[in-house]
């Protein structure tokens, strides 16, 4: 009797132990200040009836400048880094990269609905595919370039 009877469950720990090990690198290269810009608070409550410390300047919607330039990781960063593990072996039924036949179902349903379930997890893939501090962006970056390697 063995600890790990099949191929399949000796894979998918290797699979597993990897993607686990390069998250606990990541988080290491993180800066204090990348941790508190992430968890800051991004509004305040109000109560009626009781005052309020409004924002000193209040900018309309319509008059904010414009969306600034992506500087954010590249697509192909963060696939390599993080999707790469079961995008390229087909773990778990993921699409592999550059298989059209395996993506098209998967390209039909739109890319809003691509990066929500890279955002949220679909099946096997965990929310963000194990990149915890990719942003939305980021991660919307990461499945237009497999997208892209995929048509």
């Amino acid at each position: 009797m063995t600890l790990f009877p099949s191929l399949f469950s000796r894979r998918l720990l290797l699979i597993g132990s990897a993607l686990f090990l390069v998250n606990i690198a990541h988080a290491n290269e993180q800066s204090s200040n990348d941790i508190a810009a992430r968890i800051a608070p991004v509004g305040k409550v109000c109560i009626e009836g009781q005052a309020c410390q409004q924002e000193a300047s209040v900018t309309p919607v319509a008059d904010t400048a414009p969306a600034k330039e992506y500087t954010g990781r590249s697509g192909e960063k963060i696939y390599h880094t993080y999707c790469i593990a079961c995008h390229s072996s087909g773990a778990a039924g993921a699409p592999r990269l550059g298989r059209v036949k395996e993506w098209q179902p998967h390209i039909a349903k739109g890319m809003d609905t691509l990066v929500k379930h890279a955002i949220n997890g679909l099946g096997a893939m965990p929310p963000k595919g194990f990149c915890a501090d990719c942003s939305d962006e980021e991660l919307a970056h990461a499945t237009q370039y497999m997208v892209d390697k995929s048509q």
